[in-house]
Parts: C-alpha cells; structure tokens; sequence
C-alpha cells in the first residue's frame, strides 16, 4: 500500500466528456461499417457475385451508396455491430462511473479496410484501487456485450440459409472467392438448434444481424483473452495475481502457436507484448475475491469458451 493512500484508495474528480470527438468518431465508424459492412455481407454469400473489395475506396462507396439495398444491409450489419460495442464499453464506463474512477466516454475506432472498425474502448485516468475495482471493471463490458449480441445472434442465424457449397479445384483458373466466417460453439449451438447438423458441403448464407453478432462475439473472445491489460487479464489478475503472473508467458505462447492457423493471432501477440505480458499491481493486493465475484470470474471464463473463434476467417475457391 503507498504511503498517505487508505485501502479504498483516493478519490478523483470526474473528467470534461468529450462529446463532439466521441459524437465525430461514432458517426465515421457509422458510415465506415456501414459501407463495409454491406461488401462483407455479399462476400460471404454463396448466391451472390461481387467484385467490390473490403477497402474503403471511392468505387466501394459509391457502389455501395448509390444502391437502397445495400444500404439497408450495411446498416443491418452497422447499426448492430455498433450496439454491441457500446453496450460492451457503457459496461466498463458505468462501472468505473460507480466506483468514482475517471474514464472517457466511449470512442469508437472506425477502419479504412476490412469491418470497418477497430472496435471501441474507454480511458480508465486513474490507477486501479483494489482487486474488486479490477474483476468488476474487467467483467462488465464483456458481460453487457455478450449479452446485447445474444438476440442478434439468435434471429441472425434463424433467418440465416442453408446453401451447398462446390468447392473449386485447385487448378480452375479464375475461380470465385467466399469469405466463410469462423465458429465458435455459440453460433455452432444455435445454428444447430434452429437448421440442425449442417452436411460437410453446406454452409450458412448469413443474415445480417448474425454477421454483425459474430462480430461481437469475435470482439468478445478477443477482450477476454487472459494476457496483459485485456479484459482478461483483468479478470485473471483480480482473481489469483500470482497465477496469472506465473502463466502469462505460456498462455502468449499459445496464442503464438495459434498463429499456425490463423496468421491474425501474431498482430494480438503484438499487442500484448506492448501492452506487457504481467498485469500491473493495484493499490491493494491484499484483497481476497468473495464467492460472489469468484463465480463472476468463472461466467467470464465461460463466455470465452463459448466465443471463441480459432480460425475467425476462411478463404476459400468455389466454382461460379
């Protein structure tokens, strides 16, 4: 404990909110997902051609923007997508609200290429106090936003289709290209449920909404990650500091071998190792979790099972 701090730890008076930078960045990641949003939609789809790219050029935009339809699907894919991460974000913004913390509002991050968006996050301006502060800080947001994309998830993959996928030979020369996103056991759960055991060569034609879940629950997975300051990590640290100190090398390790089948876990070793593979201490490392927040711990160690995706993207060749 530092000198001159009781065990609650000081107190801090609240920030400025920055609404018109949080407002600008909310409606960038609006148009960026949007239109982005609709090209993805088309690129998984086994019944439709396109030869837009998941870039935000002038030719994508204005394809995408001149056309009503698609407008309506980037929107089905956006407006979700953008919900899901804000309910993610209000969970850590409204926790750190209650605990007198100093954070930001939630800024959004859009992106030029792919989804559209980097997803968002929240400025904590203040040490963490105590490792309660920490587990309900870490937890909230990945609670709230599995829990916003949950309906979203079920009607998406209701009105979802199943469809018979030919693959195409190795040695066909121009063959067409589908975007297949990943599984995870949530949407393999609920696709079972609502179309059964799908055939080796069926896959799902996606409606929005499920897309725009898988998103979420892809963001999700990532958040809960046990490693530095993710979510996770969080979590971990709140919940045995000396574990997750013991075991951050291993856990980066694996994360690294994952990269044998999806090169996109190198960029999240990346960012750990930035962000630094042990969990900083809080003001209080005395502290032990009661049974209520040990069980809160183990609900956030069940949705990373169920979320996450090894292999988020699969490009594939099919005949036309």
């Amino acid at each position: 404990m530092l000198r001159g701090i009781t065990p609650s730890g000081p107190s801090y008076p609240p920030l400025q909110p920055r609404w018109l930078l949080a407002s600008t960045l909310f409606l960038v990641t609006l148009f960026t997902t949007t239109t982005l949003g609709a090209v993805y939609y088309l690129s998984t789809r086994t019944d439709v051609v396109t030869d837009l790219y998941l870039v935000l050029d002038l030719r994508t935009v204005r394809e995408v923007w001149k056309n009503p339809e698609l407008i309506a699907t980037g929107l089905q894919f956006s407006l979700p997508v953008l919900f899901i991460l804000l309910c993610h974000e209000l969970g850590h913004y409204l926790t750190c609200r209650r605990y007198g913390l100093p954070a930001t509002l939630p800024y959004f991050l859009p992106a030029p290429a792919a989804l559209g968006t980097l997803g968002a996050f929240i400025k904590i301006r203040a040490p963490i106090r105590t490792k309660r502060e920490l587990l309900d800080v870490g937890a909230a947001g990945p609670i709230a936003g599995f829990v916003a994309l949950l309906p979203f998830l079920v009607y998406g993959v209701w009105k979802s289709t199943p469809a018979p996928v030919e693959y195409a030979p190795p040695d066909l020369p121009m063959p067409l290209t589908l975007f297949l996103p990943g599984k995870c056991l949530a949407i393999e759960l609920t696709s079972r449920l609502f179309h059964g055991p799908l055939p080796p060569e069926v896959v799902l034609d996606y409606h929005p909404f499920a897309l725009a879940a898988w998103v979420g629950l892809l963001a999700t997975a990532l958040n809960l990650l046990p490693l530095g300051q993710l979510d996770g990590g969080h979590i971990f640290y709140a919940a045995n500091s000396r574990l997750q100190r013991r075991w951050a090398s291993l856990l980066w390790a694996f994360l690294a071998l994952a990269s044998f089948w999806w090169l996109g876990w190198l960029l999240w070793c990346a960012i750990v190792l930035v962000m630094g593979l042990r969990h900083p201490p809080v003001y209080d490392e005395t502290e032990a979790l009661g049974p209520k927040r040990r069980r809160v711990a183990l609900a956030c160690l069940l949705i990373l099972v169920v979320s996450f995706i090894p292999v988020p993207i699969t490009v594939v060749d099919v005949l036309g």
